[in-house]
């Protein structure tokens, strides 16, 4: 089935709230040690109260994929600073798909039109942070040309987590 992408909006909070805690459950909750802290941190990301703000953020998108129903969403910031580099870029914050919906082509649907959003804002880079623990997902960018700048830790009271930063130049049609 066909993926649709759209812009998502204020109206869409609650969908990407839903999406955004079970998303990121299915995914990483087995990465936390602490139960208390892995709510803590989807409340910060994913409460209605959040999102709101975040979709109504100039230089802010997000896109909601859908095929039959909502299938995934990203999140990404224009012309941030990229790391090690002297210059900016697209910030890819987010790109999950549901509990399902892998393994369906969906990802590299996805990836194409991130792609096409930050070349349409003239951004001349795309980057990330990834967990080192999601090799997956490394494998996924990297195949798509990302290469590692950079990396950094992600700490919460209990326990530290490796993010690698991995980018790459949009010069290409990669």
């Amino acid at each position: 089935m066909e993926l649709l992408f759209r812009h998502a909006t204020a109206s869409d909070a609650a969908l990407l709230s839903e999406m955004g805690f079970r998303t990121y459950r299915h995914h990483f909750a087995h990465l936390w040690n602490s139960e208390n802290e892995l709510s803590a941190f989807l409340e910060a990301e994913y409460s209605v109260a959040a999102l709101q703000q975040s979709l109504n953020t100039p230089g802010v998108r997000w896109l909601i994929a859908e095929a039959a129903q909502p299938t995934g969403f990203a999140k990404l910031s224009w012309r941030r600073p990229v790391p090690e580099r002297n210059q900016t870029g697209a910030l890819l914050h987010k790109l999950y798909l549901m509990p399902g919906e892998t393994g369906k082509g969906y990802g590299e649907a996805f990836w194409q039109a991130i792609l096409r959003e930050a070349r349409a804002e003239n951004e001349t880079w795309l980057w990330l942070e990834v967990l080192e623990a999601n090799a997956g997902a490394r494998r996924f960018y990297e195949a798509r040309g990302l290469k590692m700048l950079t990396q950094t830790l992600f700490s919460s009271a209990t326990q530290q987590s490796v993010l690698f930063i991995m980018g790459k130049a949009l010069d290409d049609n990669a």
